[in-house]
């Protein structure tokens, strides 16, 4: 089978992204990859069957690559239309698409803007906690927690974000204060009780409170129990080196083996969150009717072709309930012209006030499906 590789370049501003797109003949698989000054920021694979043609590969690795190009370049006129000007929900939404694909420049620009116009925008300020706390903007993270869990003091999330940023300037204390709450508010958060044990390493590693030292070994074990009982993704060969350091006293490497678990599963969770194309879109009114159906019509092309890709069967249903929902306002429209002509039309009156209530029931479980993807 033929190797076939396509690379594009877009220049913006000072960055120049690099979007490259190979078949990988053994793995059975097309990978896509974008570049930023030569940093890889992210990366996707899809797989295909291994009965398919070189012409039908070859245009799949084009019309792979080819989607991938138009993504990074809707995102970035996106970027540029909205920091500007846009509402603050456009804003924010644009900014998680953002974030999830490393572009944490762009995502915390947005963040910022938003919160600047919608003082109480929790959701933006839990992000531009993470955005800069990604940037390595450690100051700026914990003034952006800080904010979200005084608007938001019970959602285990925020404090949980709260507690890394603490924890990453070295303030072992105050991490496990916001950690600790977090369970408080969510006995089943697995996230944070790693985080707890992280916690209780680099503050045994530091010396900076002699409180937290007795049975240290015990503890930290107690809590990475729970979070692996809860979230077993955890539990990698890193995390039982990690387990097996403590044991034996060497804190430092199981300190810094378990940090790379925690990194390696948000990184995970990263992915799984950038790998489909306008999903932004998705959680807007930005997107248009026709784009829902070219989207529908590409995604049952991919499923043609690849069957066994389960991912593309959950978007596909994503995408046919946002059509749903996009047919239901025509159908309220059509009411609404009708009464115009005739506003006595008993029929589209009582059809109409059926429809609208139950437009928004539907919205909001569109909505509630789509962000929980």
């Amino acid at each position: 089978m033929e190797s076939y590789r396509l690379d594009s370049k877009i220049v913006e501003e000072d960055k120049e992204y690099l979007i490259q797109t190979v078949n990988d003949s053994n793995e059975g698989v097309i990978k896509t990859s974008l570049f930023v000054n030569g940093e890889l920021l992210d990366s996707c694979v899809l797989p295909h069957s291994d009965e398919i043609s070189d012409g039908d590969l070859l245009n799949l690795v084009k019309n792979t690559h080819v989607d991938k190009k138009t993504e990074l370049e809707y995102l970035l006129r996106s970027y540029k239309d909205i920091v500007g000007g846009g509402k603050p929900e456009m804003m924010y939404h644009l900014g998680v698409a953002l974030f999830f694909k490393r572009m944490y420049y762009q995502a915390r620009q947005l963040f910022q803007s938003a919160v600047k116009q919608k003082h109480d925008y929790h959701e933006a300020f839990f992000f531009l906690a993470q955005s800069e706390l990604a940037s390595g903007h450690i100051d700026a993270a914990i003034k952006a927690g800080i904010k979200a869990v005084e608007l938001r003091p019970h959602f285990a999330d925020y404090r949980n974000i709260l507690g890394e940023a603490y924890l990453t300037s070295g303030s072992c204390k105050r991490a496990v204060i916001e950690f600790e709450e977090a369970i408080r508010e969510n006995i089943y958060y697995a996230d944070a009780y790693f985080d707890l044990a992280i916690a209780y390493l680099l503050n045994a590693v530091n010396r900076e409170d002699f409180e937290m030292y007795p049975d240290l070994t015990t503890r930290t074990i107690d809590v990475l129990k729970k979070a692996t009982l809860i979230n077993p993704n955890y539990k990698t060969s890193a995390y039982d080196e990690a387990v097996a350091a403590l044991t034996a006293g060497q804190l430092k490497r199981a300190h810094s083996l378990l940090k790379a678990v925690r990194e390696e599963k948000k990184e995970m969770y990263r992915q799984e969150k950038s790998a489909h194309f306008n999903r932004f879109l998705m959680y807007t009114d930005w997107i248009s009717y026709n784009n829902i159906i070219e989207r529908i019509n590409h995604l049952e092309r991919e499923i043609e072709k690849n069957p066994g890709y389960v991912d593309l069967y959950n978007e596909l249903a994503v995408s046919y309930l946002h059509q749903a929902k996009f047919s239901w306002q025509k159908g309220i429209e059509h009411f609404k012209k009708a009464l115009d002509i005739n506003p006595q039309l008993g029929k589209a009156k009582r059809s109409l006030e059926l429809s609208e209530e139950f437009s928004l029931k539907l919205a909001d479980a569109v909505f509630d499906i789509t962000e929980r993807q």
